[in-house]
């Protein structure tokens, strides 16, 4: 496999840009046309293709969802799946479901606007990555350790909600609060976990229903795809080919979540499944008051456990009394030092799933220009494109190869991945490598929404701070309290640059439009 090149530690301010072929004309019927729905914290992109017979278009859908923290999410996204009807006459060639995650799949739900979606007349496709197909062996296993995870999640939330468990409260509910809140990208909210863990069983299958809808939906094929496989080319479309650059094969990239400040990732390879039955079991046992000394999941024999309401030896009450009970000092208690484990399953629940995205890049053959749509994926999902390649015709018939780092340096729209968190747009091995001198960067995130979850960073600041310099201003956020692009933001570019990008930019109050030369 072909190796990428090094790139330099520290970015240039203004780096050389790869020429793409640049058209200066008013959008047309001839152009490719993609649309981000501006209804929330989640993604919805909506991708027409002009069919090379000059009548209709190749619609093409990738995710619909919508975070559970906003207000009125059915209403909102019943409003955007009516847009996609009339926009597309209730024709779509294929829906591309990346991952999981409820703010990606929530608008095929029966709680949203699954109805809406079985009036469409017709849906041919449904895309999935290879991690979501029944007859792959990891695949299995993956989709077993997020079942299990998701399971031992629930029950932690409802035992650290309902129970003090002898240490201070404000731990716990801290502690509950943060695996709600990732609890959330399932379609789980804290409401739906009272009472028994079966009782919520409907809840916890919420998101892998509506994931499951197109494939279960009669005359609808069903497709996974595998990075690397042969370009995929859409019936009715001259000049465009999609490269499918995630999910990696290997176990241990899709469990590399983020960076360490050395540039390394840290990555867990132990049994998920395993862990998420152990402390499922534990928290079930624990909320149910059936944990006694003598249980073979306690950390000490019970010789050395003291239970509520057994005399204390004074000299240890006063030790007690002056260390583990003294204010400030609840953390050097064991009692709920184990239920720390459950905040990193929670974490690596959410990051594992967001690196089974499915990864897509469309490739403008005559142009060269590049759209990249990586979903939420994360650090393992990213660093795995660097050794992929294919072997195609170019535009004059001859052979070529193409790699990871040759899309990326063509791309010239980048879905900005994961609402611009920090650790899913890659720097030196992701966007320090897209060169393209028309780069636009389109990024699904409502600030209001993410900080509801305490996701102060969401945008990272870093982050925008470099894609403003690498667009040179071209940078679109869906929420609606953020102004789009003028003149005066685009200063970077010559008139020549800003006026293109003015006239292909589409501006409404549900979407922003963005149209790019066949």
């Amino acid at each position: 496999m072909p190796r990428a090149t090094k790139s330099p530690t520290k970015s240039p301010t203004k780096p050389k840009r790869t020429k793409v072929s640049p058209v200066r004309r008013k959008a047309s019927s001839d152009d490719i046309t993609v649309r981000m729905y501006r209804h929330g914290l989640g993604d919805c992109f909506l991708l027409r293709f002009p069919k090379s017979t000059g009548e209709g278009t190749f619609n093409l859908l990738i995710d619909c969802g919508l975070i559970s923290v906003a207000s009125n999410p059915k209403d909102t996204m019943l409003e955007v799946v009516q847009d996609l009807a009339e926009c597309t006459g209730g024709h779509l060639d294929v829906v591309v479901m990346t991952h999981e995650h409820w703010d990606h799949v929530s608008g095929f739900s029966e709680q949203q606007c699954q109805s809406a979606f079985n009036d469409f007349h017709d849906i041919k496709e449904v895309w999935y990555a290879w991690t979501e197909d029944p007859s792959n062996k990891l695949a299995r296993k993956l989709r077993a350790e997020r079942s299990s995870g998701l399971r031992a999640l629930a029950a932690a939330q409802m035992t650290l909600s309902a129970l003090s468990l002898g240490v201070d409260h404000a731990v716990e509910s801290e502690r509950a609060r943060r695996v709600g809140t990732l609890l959330q990208f399932f379609g789980i909210e804290a409401g739906e976990l009272n009472g028994s863990l079966s009782a919520a069983e409907s809840s916890l299958g919420k998101s892998r229903k509506a994931f499951e809808y197109l494939a279960n939906r009669e005359g609808v094929k069903v497709r996974y795809y595998d990075p690397g496989s042969k370009p995929i080319t859409l019936p009715g479309v001259d000049g465009v080919r999609v490269y499918v650059l995630g999910p990696p094969q290997a176990e241990a990239m899709i469990k590399r979540s983020s960076p360490t400040a050395k540039g390394k990732e840290v990555y867990e390879l132990a049994s998920e499944a395993e862990t998420g039955e152990s402390l499922r079991f534990a928290f079930e046992r624990a909320a149910a008051g059936t944990s006694t000394a003598g249980d073979s999941d306690l950390p000490f024999e019970s010789a050395f456990c003291i239970q509520p309401g057994d005399p204390v030896p004074e000299p240890l009450r006063k030790l007690m009394d002056q260390t583990w009970g003294a204010p400030g000092q609840e953390w050097r208690r064991i009692e709920n030092d184990w239920t720390r484990a459950v905040e990193t399953l929670a974490l690596n629940l959410d990051s594992h799933t967001n690196n089974t995205c499915l990864v897509l890049a469309f490739e403008l053959i005559e142009s060269g220009r590049v759209l990249l749509f990586p979903g939420d994926a994360q650090v393992g999902n990213w660093l795995s494109w660097q050794d992929t390649h294919w072997k195609v015709r170019s535009a004059a018939g001859t052979e070529e190869t193409v790699t990871g780092p040759d899309l990326l340096s063509r791309t010239a729209f980048y879905k900005v991945g994961h609402h611009g968190s920090h650790n899913a747009t890659l720097r030196t091995q992701g966007l320090e490598q897209m060169t393209s001198n028309e780069l636009v960067a389109f990024v699904p995130v409502f600030k209001e929404q993410a900080e509801k979850n305490r996701w102060h960073e969401m945008p990272f600041r870093p982050l925008v701070k470099r894609l403003q310099e690498k667009t040179g201003g071209r940078l679109v956020f869906s929420d609606r309290k953020v102004k789009a692009p003028k003149p005066a933001d685009l200063d970077a570019l010559d008139q020549e640059d800003q006026r293109a990008f003015l006239q292909r930019l589409k501006v409404e109050n549900l979407y922003y439009e963005y149209s790019i030369p066949l």
